[in-house]
């Protein structure tokens, strides 16, 4: 009897042991099967996003970083908090810095780093605040302490939750410069030109031209040679920008002039200029600053040839009402008795990467 008993017993501890073992294997087995899922969907995830850094610079009116990331993907990005904010620099001492800066939500403190706006095609987020939707653009703003030198290159990287990330440089040249470039800006329906900071020309040469009569005393302004209905208008954004302090402008314009009979006809006649404004996000105009700015007058022997010429004026000041404000600059040339015969033309070189940074349209104070 007695072996009966423990018969039966050890029947029914393999038969339970079996199945605990079989229980074991198939819970494994599912939680195998779910990770590997859940590995697929984020790698999918990840394959479907593209993080893009398209500009970063620093700005010498407001000591901060302004960077902007365009979503190139096709998925939604959100929870800024959990992204990477990196940053490579040299600072005053040529001391070199690797920081990651941590996220606020709050007013932005030394080394930390914030989202401040989202757009598309402009400053407006139409849909989904928050959200970075698909070929929309996000401003960050970042504070670094200390700040970088002057005459340096800082690296920034930007990294999304799922591991999407991107780099971009960007150069302190320890001085406000505003380069003329042919990439696009667009509000309220219409587009501009863009007006970038530090960074130097990046594209193939744009060339903006304005046709002048026989003895034609007038002032033009400029429009793309490949599209005259674009004229010469660039902006620049003031987000993050408080004021715009009084400072002696120096503007360089890289141009050709020439015409029939001559063209300049004489020195001190030919001349190209600036109007300075401030456009609001909805088109309007918030401020006429100055027009017929820093004229740079061409030589009458450098008719026909390419030159580098400069004016100055002096900026009063400016202190930004609003941060989705722009500031603009626009382009004209001007002459009060025209070619000498037929008719004569102003061009302008504009992003024309192949030049020097000193021969580059461009604006320094």
């Amino acid at each position: 009897m007695a072996v009966i008993v423990v018969s039966i017993i050890c029947i029914v501890m393999v038969i339970v042991g079996g199945m605990t073992l079989s229980q074991g294997i198939l819970t494994s087995a599912d939680t195998a099967a779910a990770s590997a899922h859940e590995i697929s969907l984020r790698e999918g995830e990840m394959a479907r996003t593209d993080l893009e850094v398209i500009r970063a610079n620093y700005l010498s009116w407001a000591d901060l970083l302004r960077v902007t990331v365009k979503n190139s993907g096709q998925t939604k990005l959100y929870n800024f908090d959990k992204w990477d904010f990196i940053i490579h620099y040299t600072d005053a001492g040529r001391t070199a810095h690797a920081e990651w800066l941590p996220y606020t939500g709050g007013v932005l403190g030394d080394n930390q780093w914030q989202k401040v706006r989202i757009g598309l095609n402009g400053p407006t987020e139409f849909f989904e605040p928050g959200i970075l939707n698909p070929e929309e653009e996000m401003v960050i703003l970042a504070r670094v302490n200390p700040l970088p030198g002057s005459n340096t290159t800082a690296d920034v990287t930007v990294a999304a939750l799922n591991g999407a990330c991107n780099s971009v440089s960007f150069p302190n040249p320890g001085y406000a410069r505003l380069t003329a470039q042919s990439e696009n800006i667009t509000i309220a329906g219409t587009k501009y030109y863009e007006l970038v900071e530090a960074a130097p020309a990046d594209g193939a040469a744009m060339t903006s031209r304005a046709e002048f009569n026989r003895n034609e005393n007038a002032w033009k302004i400029l429009y793309n040679t490949n599209d005259p209905a674009r004229a010469a208008k660039h902006l620049y954004p003031l987000i993050g920008i408080k004021k715009i302090p009084a400072a002696k402008w120096t503007v360089y314009y890289r141009c050709l002039t020439s015409g029939g009979g001559g063209f300049p006809r004489q020195d001190g006649d030919v001349r190209f200029n600036i109007n300075i404004l401030v456009r609001k996000a909805d088109g309007t105009i918030a401020a006429t600053i100055a027009t017929g700015a820093a004229p740079a007058y061409v030589a009458k022997n450098d008719e026909g040839v390419w030159v580098t010429i400069n004016g100055d004026c002096d900026f009063p000041g400016y202190t930004v009402d609003d941060e989705n404000d722009y500031l603009e600059i626009d382009y004209y040339g001007q002459t009060t008795l025209g070619p000498d015969a037929d008719s004569g033309y102003m061009q302008l070189s504009i992003d024309d990467s192949t030049l020097s940074v000193s021969d580059q349209t461009r604006i320094e104070s």
